[in-house]
């Protein structure tokens, strides 16, 4: 996903990397008092270990393996019978991707004959209009890496797509590239490059050069990038240019014609939402820069698709993700296929899966939990003494209008009708395959461009542990595989429940008037409905939070990132309020509610996938996750007894939090 969708289409809630140090796990069981995270998920973290494959261990990572190993069951057994499905169905597309992916020999025989032409039309460009050709072919196959773009509702106008423009591929990231502690792993990127020249032929010598260049180019653009925490807010991102405007800011390239070929000349509005980035691309848009310029995208292209290369390549590029998530040892040929394949066709395991899976009692149980948590939300917003009655109007339009979608789309995407899988019996290999299936998505893509905003679209497959609150459609959502403990356990106490999917319907929810979803109405659009002096109160409410969560360190030394990590933070205290006063209304056991709540973030990380996180991630890490919200919960004092002193104590005047409760 591009960076755009990753701020702010979807603003996830879980991913895998966490703060608990795998390698110095406590000798003694903390007390309540002194780390509840620690307290609840001790026992617990004493019998897990980090998987050699992993950079962390926790419940979604669980969850993963379980639905991953489900979806295994499907591929292993299309399998098992070649030829058996009509060509096009989707079981005879994962069977053959699958036995593409498994010829390990075919694979390593047909080298990069696939991507060759594009490779050779880098290498003989002489010009910078012959290597704008090379980028236009190579966009046709779904590959960027100097001109990056994408299709999104409109942050004025959610009726009406967009095309939004970045700036290049970023490669390891603005955040390594920029923070001297992450040296080492800048350093091995830089060699990682290298080798990947050198496997494509390169002279040792000249690759190093090459390295070099590429990744000091790339750092300078980095410079002038977005940062994460900038992907949110729309002032930064969202400018406006004209078709002559777009030209002009790429002035030393043919834009029209790359526009021409790109079927997005009948607009007069685009988007740009790294400005200053694209600015000094433009200004290395030389001649004389050619040779990097052309370097560049090469490696770009051969990382891209080395998964899917001869072996040599996919091991490379595995060795480099091990090194920078801690990881020790590469998983199976079988599972390294397998999960690509589930990706590359994962709306056609979508709806295998659903059919296979899917809990239908509990979707009728989370959509009545979400009726209450939005009352709940109501109540908490009436009860608002810094909003005026019209401010609170509009909030509640908003939870008024949210869409659910449970479990799988009423209208599943049509994606499958545009891909096609070649069996190895008639000249199909793993490489020659993803590269069509990159072009056909792209194709289908660009054609969901054209017919305009479609507000079914689901953004994950129900097979995705995970859940999203989208605030261009003003809708939250909550896949298949998410309904499963001890997220959500038909057999569990009310408040271990509220505990575990109430907390995340209720952060969903909480994400509407997060940093982000506060700037846009009940129909999506970018629209401030607050008063300024309202919004003032809601900036000091947020900087007490950045505060808050800047205080706490992980155990490498790092500071957690208030800023970056804001607006989920502001929808886990959202949360945990709205939970605890539904289980204080239906009487449910508080210590079930703060207990799960813990339990679902227990996490075992490594040092190098913490330190990832910590700069990149969104998300506090898991420790704290658990710990500074229940810190800031007056109930959690209420169940506990926690008193002044106490390692888990923060005085009254000094909770956060942007929703109240008297």
């Amino acid at each position: 996903m591009r960076k755009r969708l990753l701020a702010l289409a979807i603003i996830s809630l879980f991913l895998l990397a966490g703060c608990n140090n795998a390698t110095n796990k406590p000798s003694a069981k903390p007390q309540i008092s002194e780390d509840y995270y620690g307290f609840i998920n001790y026992d617990l973290l004493q019998q897990k270990t980090i998987p050699a494959t992993e950079g962390a261990w926790s419940y979604f990572y669980e969850l993963i393996e379980k639905t991953s190993g489900q979806l295994q069951e499907i591929v292993t057994e299309l399998a098992d019978d070649p030829g058996a499905y009509p060509l096009g169905s989707s079981e005879q597309k994962i069977s053959d991707l699958y036995h593409c992916a498994m010829n390990l020999d075919l694979r390593n025989t047909q080298g990069l004959t696939a991507i060759a032409p594009y490779l050779t039309q880098l290498d003989a460009a002489q010009t910078l209009d012959q290597y704008l050709d090379a980028l236009i072919a190579l966009s046709d196959i779904g590959e960027s890496s100097l001109i990056e773009y994408d299709f999104y509702p409109d942050d004025l106008n959610s009726d009406i797509m967009m095309v939004g423009f970045e700036s290049m591929s970023d490669l390891i990231g603005k955040q390594y590239m920029e923070n001297d502690s992450m040296q080492e792993y800048c350093d091995a990127y830089q060699t990682y490059i290298a080798q990947m020249l050198v496997l494509c032929g390169e002279d040792e010598r000249l690759a190093k050069t090459d390295a070099e260049a590429i990744y000091s180019f790339a750092k300078t653009v980095a410079a002038k990038s977005l940062t994460p925490d900038e992907f949110f807010n729309p002032e930064k991102y969202y400018n406006v240019y004209s078709y002559d405007e777009l030209q002009a800011l790429y002035s030393n390239i043919n834009m029209k014609k790359y526009l021409d070929a790109q079927g997005l000349t009948a607009t007069d509005r685009y988007v740009v939402f790294e400005v200053e980035a694209i600015k000094q691309l433009n200004t290395m848009l030389t001649e004389e820069n050619l040779p990097v310029l052309k370097a560049f995208s090469k490696f770009v292209l051969l990382d891209h698709l080395a998964p899917y290369a001869p072996v040599a390549y996919r091991d490379l590029k595995l060795e480099m993700n091990m090194k920078l998530d801690g990881s020790t040892e590469k998983k199976s040929d079988q599972r390294l296929a397998s999960d690509k394949i589930q990706t590359l066709l994962k709306w056609e395991f979508g709806k295998i899966y659903s059919e296979k899976y899917f809990n239908a009692a509990a979707k009728q149980d989370v959509e009545n939990m979400v009726t209450t948590i939005l009352d709940q939300y109501k109540t908490i917003i009436n009860n608002q003494d810094w909003m005026s009655p019209t401010t609170k109007e509009k909030a509640l339009l908003k939870l008024d209008t949210m869409t659910l979608k449970i479990g799988y789309p009423n209208q599943w995407p049509t994606i499958g009708d545009y891909l096609q899988v070649t069996p190895i019996t008639s000249g199909g290999g793993y490489l020659s395959n993803v590269v069509g299936l990159q072009q056909k998505t792209r194709q289908y893509e660009y054609d969901q461009y054209k017919k305009g905003v479609d507000r079914q679209t689901w953004y994950i497959t129900p097979q995705t542990i995970n859940a999203y609150y989208n605030p261009a459609y003003n809708e939250i959502c909550f896949p298949a595989a998410i309904l499963q403990a001890p997220f959500y356990d038909a057999q569990s106490s009310r408040g271990k429940n509220l505990g575990g999917i109430g907390a995340i319907i209720a952060h969903e929810i909480s994400h509407a008037f997060d940093k982000t979803g506060s700037l846009y109405d009940e129909k999506g659009n970018y629209n401030i409905w607050w008063t300024d002096e309202e919004y003032q109160q809601y900036e000091a409410l947020s900087q007490k939070i950045i505060d808050y969560y800047g205080a706490y360190t992980i155990f490498t030394g790092d500071p957690v990132n208030g800023t970056l990590t804001l607006s989920e933070n502001i929808a886990d205290l959202g949360a945990v309020t709205a939970i605890t006063a539904v289980a204080k209304e239906e009487g449910a056991s508080l210590d079930d509610v703060y207990s799960n709540w813990a339990t679902i973030w227990a996490n075992l990380t490594t040092p190098d996938q913490a330190k990832e996180h910590i700069i990149n991630n969104t998300h506090a890490p898991a420790e704290i996750r658990a710990n500074a919200v229940l810190s800031s919960m007056d109930g959690f004092y209420e169940c506990y007894d926690i008193k002044a002193g106490d390692q888990m104590y923060v005085a009254p005047e000094n909770r956060v939090g942007i929703w109240q409760v008297k």
